[in-house]
């Protein structure tokens, strides 16, 4: 774990997203090399154009002061009936902040600005 010395986002900069009525923390620890999945329902079907520019959001996130931090590897990506499926491998985790917090609001700012909705969120550890 590292000790990130710098001032984030609070909670009420993404209250907006909704991801804080549909998640509170992870229920396992995450730490380096914590494989997990994220599976998001939303309320309408993605266009399939879309499919790929999330991915690489997985793909491709990053979080910090500079947006140089990046806590995860994208293992898989599914895309099956309204649900968005993220498998990750944790490659740096902060003991001061919850990246998967942070992902998903950025994940949910990206879905709510193109008139979606994330009505589900499921974060579980993968053994």
């Amino acid at each position: 774990m590292t000790n990130d010395d710098f001032d984030y986002y609070n909670d009420q900069d993404f209250e907006w997203t909704g991801v804080l009525n549909l998640y509170s923390g992870s229920e396992f620890l995450n730490q380096k090399d914590t494989i997990f999945r994220i599976e998001l329902l939303l309320a309408e079907d993605l266009e399939k154009s879309e499919w790929s520019i999330l991915k690489s959001l997985g793909q491709s996130w990053t979080w910090g002061e500079d947006r140089r931090i990046k806590a995860f590897e994208l293992l898989d990506f599914q895309y099956v009936n309204k649900k968005l499926v993220f498998d990750f491998r944790t490659i740096r985790k902060s003991q001061r902040y919850d990246e998967i917090k942070y992902f998903l609001f950025d994940l949910g700012a990206g879905i709510e600005s193109e008139g979606n909705k994330i009505e589900e969120i499921q974060v579980r550890e993968l053994k």
